[in-house]
């Protein structure tokens, strides 16, 4: 009797897990948005050569990943500790994101300093931590989704399991997606490449301003 009745479990919810698997995976893949990440960081990096943007790659995925991963496993619980919401963070991360979009619109250098300066990839101009990990690749809205699918996992070993490899599949993608930008790069050209970055800088700039518009409007400060 025990055996068709652990069969017949397993049988009931495999539906449901293959669903949240799928669920989240689709939700971590449109907020992290591997292309739009690697459309940035070949923008960011424009003045590094191939050893330093595959160096920024690896790490600015790690770094994200790794913050991703700690808000899938005590997103809700570290929020209400320091006291932060998830509009708060909208907002911060729309006002951090909008500053590095102006640059990128005048061409302000971003990327790594010059041999000149004496600093190497690992320097001042290491950009791999802010903004690439936080808040390009992991930023609110991919924080929020992972923060809601992990709260609907209801800390399950299985289905937080599946989160996590949701996310970490999505997190290849991205690294495959940075890696590839310097070819993208060869193909359009310096001046295709300038026109994009310029364009790109005015559409980060539009998304850094709904990213702080939807964080005062959760927030319900316009109700006030």
């Amino acid at each position: 009797m025990t055996a068709p009745y652990r069969s017949g479990t397993i049988l009931a919810m495999a539906p449901p897990l293959s669903e949240f698997l799928l669920a989240s995976f689709a939700a971590f893949l449109v907020t992290v948005n591997p292309v739009q990440s690697a459309a940035i960081f070949a923008a960011l990096t424009e003045n590094g050569d191939p050893a330093y943007r595959r160096y920024t790659a690896i790490k600015s995925v790690a770094v994200a990943t790794g913050l991703l991963v700690v808000f899938a496993l005590f997103g809700d619980d570290l929020l209400r500790v320091i006291g932060i919401s998830l509009p708060g963070v909208r907002v911060g991360g729309g006002i951090l994101l909008m500053l590095v979009s102006i640059d990128i619109v005048f061409g302000r250098s971003i990327g790594p300093p010059s041999p000149a300066s004496g600093d190497g990839p690992h320097g001042a101009g290491d950009i791999a931590v802010f903004p690439l990990a936080t808040p390009i690749i992991a930023g609110p809205g991919a924080i929020t989704a992972v923060t809601v699918r992990a709260s609907e996992a209801n800390n399950a070993i299985v289905a937080t399991a599946l989160l996590l490899l949701g996310l970490g599949i999505v997190m290849l993608i991205t690294l495959g997606a940075l890696l590839a930008a310097g070819t993208i790069r060869r193909w359009l050209g310096e001046t295709g490449m300038s026109v994009v970055i310029r364009v790109l800088g005015i559409l980060l700039t539009a998304l850094a301003a709904e990213m702080i518009l939807r964080g005062f409007k959760d927030s319900g400060v316009f109700l006030r």
